[in-house]
């Protein structure tokens, strides 16, 4: 008791007098964790747990690379089933996933299945589809366990960065050794999240194409919407994903005894819920918003002070972000999505067979309010023009968004993987050749229809946080709540329009006086509001509702898809716009045809190549 105490009064003083501190040596953060369910001076140091004989790395069938991990009694490794990757999906999975398209057939221009094209990194999963292999237990992240699988991660590294003896057995770090130009300092560190649909992710098989590379490759846990202990309380609540994420990244900067890989070069990675997690992850490094939920959480190095605030001892930020169809700003998200839709409900784009009169009016009325939510922000280009709407298909935002949907397809063209002249043979209204030969889309309805997405509409009106709570809803409130609303913005929609609404073919008075208490005037809603706003990447970057990004990530990817019929692609272009506007450096592309998911081809670059890149391979 004694050495713990003396080690918490150095944690302490170390926070102190330098903020933060840098330390190889997990073992005097691991004793000071006072609300632990583990042992965290074993499971949280793994030189300890090493020496304990509950971790061991584990080498790989052809000796490629090992896999930190879990052992038990015997020293053998723990194994359990991979669970399935997340698609992503809300409300209902409309889409033909069975040929890379969606259900709308991309009746002309269709390049069919992308599955060999270069998955940028996911090797063959193509990152938010398949799964369901078996994996070792990984090691443990934070110290308070209510959901053992999500609060794991499993470490693979090239066999080349560690010392190993005759028998086998790894000794140490090899320091000297080189992986493709890296070593087992410079190696970056590639942090997958599988949080697809805002869902819990658990440690993943690994892609190989990582470990070939010479990177070290981490596949983290994390709670959310449909994490619940033993007693069916609510443990993944808002903003806890990121809350477990960061614990991860934590964990491993404080284990550098073991764990090889520069961890200044962390870099997180996810696709659709997963892709706004890395968002939010990338915005928020060392806010100290997150540190009383980091402290409640068990990680290493976070303390309660006298004054009943917190400290750090390690930093939580990531070096970049890659973001594939971020489901980001999801307060806001439905705004968006009603603009993407708004003027094809005559044209196909419903959710379902039909859309009630209360569904055309309220779809109206958020694409209108997204026109003001767009133009609060003040964003601006890499040139410093602003970037406005000044009506639902017009201004600067709007003539952005067709660029980067022209650029995709004169990605592809330029590749030579599709021919607009022929594959949109009937495209006068929205499709035009410029002079130099490039391609020019004019019209965002036009290029939904002549595409085929117009019948693959994912949402209802609205999606994200619909009337009868079938989404996202379990994400937020306290955790003995199971649903709540969560959008400020539509309940205010709801709210000022009530007596337009309220006669319209559609409208149910329970559900909408319900959506307005929960996320506008009841009791809960400001904490709700707060949930909310510490998972906006983009608004925390912008510096909007009293939250400030401290250490955002240098580097920032973004990838969606011009057939993404999930979420509206103007939300990722938002973050990368946020993110330049700091000064950082971004890059930013949709992939023409792309559904959901990563399977981004090679036609704006690979993954792969940009790490190699920004880490100046």
């Amino acid at each position: 008791m004694k050495t713990k105490i003396i080690s918490l009064l150095i944690l302490i003083v170390l926070c102190f007098v330098t903020g933060t501190v840098m330390a190889e040596d997990a073992s005097v953060y691991a004793a000071a964790i006072d609300n632990a369910t583990i042992d965290s001076s074993v499971y949280l140091d793994f030189s300890a747990g090493i020496e304990a004989g509950v971790y061991a790395w584990i080498p790989s069938d052809d000796g490629s690379y090992y896999t930190f991990a879990s052992v038990d009694e015997n020293g053998e490794p723990i194994s359990q089933q991979e669970a399935a990757i997340n698609v992503g999906a809300n409300n209902e999975e409309r889409g033909g996933m069975g040929n890379g398209m969606p259900n709308g057939q991309m009746p002309e221009g269709n390049f069919g299945n992308m599955t060999g094209r270069g998955q940028g990194g996911f090797g063959g999963r193509m990152g938010g589809f398949g799964g369901g292999g078996t994996v070792y237990r990984g090691i443990y992240m934070n110290a308070n366990i209510t959901n053992l699988s999500n609060q794991t991660m499993l470490i693979y590294v090239p066999s080349a960065y560690l010392n190993v003896d005759e028998s086998g057995a790894v000794t140490g770090i090899n320091h000297e050794a080189t992986v493709n130009g890296y070593t087992a300092d410079t190696a970056p560190v590639v942090y997958l999240n599988e949080c697809g649909g805002w869902r819990s992710s658990s440690p993943r098989s690994v892609d190989t194409s990582y470990i070939e590379q010479g990177f070290v490759y981490v596949t983290a846990g994390a709670r959310s919407r449909d994490a619940v202990d033993e007693n069916n309380i609510h443990t993944g609540k808002a903003p806890m994903p990121v809350v477990d994420l960061k614990s991860g990244v934590i964990a491993l900067r404080a284990n550098t005894d073991v764990i090889p890989g520069n961890m200044d070069r962390i870099i997180s990675i996810g696709t659709s819920g997963g892709g706004q997690m890395s968002s939010i992850f990338g915005a928020s490094g060392n806010m100290p918003e997150y540190y009383e939920y980091l402290y409640n959480v068990g990680a290493l190095g976070v303390t309660k002070n006298d004054d009943g605030s917190y400290s750090s001892a390690y930093p939580d930020n990531i070096f970049a972000a890659q973001c594939y169809c971020p489901i980001a700003d999801i307060e806001d998200a439905d705004l968006a999505y009603a603009w993407w839709w708004v003027d094809l409900a005559d044209a196909g784009g419903t959710y379902g067979s039909s859309f009630t009169a209360f569904d055309r009016r309220l779809q109206e009325l958020e694409a209108a309010a997204f026109v003001d939510y767009l133009n609060s922000l003040g964003l601006k280009d890499a040139e410093g023009n602003a970037l406005t709407l000044s009506d639902l298909r017009d201004g600067s935002f709007y003539e952005a968004i067709l660029n980067n949907i022209s650029a995709a397809l004169n990605a592809m063209a330029d590749a030579g993987e599709i021919d607009p002249s022929s594959a949109y043979s009937n495209a006068d209204n929205w499709l035009l050749q410029n002079g130099d030969g490039s391609w020019k889309v004019t019209d965002m309805a036009g290029f939904m229809i002549g595409t085929g997405l117009v019948n693959s509409r994912n949402k209802a009106i609205p999606g994200f946080d619909p009337l009868d709570k079938s989404a996202e809803n379990d994400a937020f409130g306290t955790p003995d709540t199971d649903k709540t609303h969560f959008s400020k913005s539509v309940a205010q929609i709801l709210l000022d329009n009530y007596e337009e609404l309220s006669v319209l073919d559609g409208f149910n008075a329970e559900q909408v006086d319900n959506y307005i208490a929960e996320a506008l005037t009841g009791d809960g809603a400001a904490a709700i509001e707060q949930q909310a706003n510490l998972l906006n990447a983009t608004e925390i970057m912008l510096g909007i509702n009293g939250l400030q990004a401290v250490d955002p990530a240098e580097y920032w990817r973004v990838r969606s898809g011009t057939a993404d019929q999930h979420t509206s692609f103007g939300i990722g272009y938002t973050i990368t716009v946020a993110a330049q506007m700091l000064g950082k450096n971004v890059n930013y592309h949709l992939v023409w045809n792309m559904p959901h998911g990563s399977s981004e081809g090679e036609t704006t670059g690979t993954f792969i190549d940009w790490v190699n890149e920004i880490c100046e391979k």
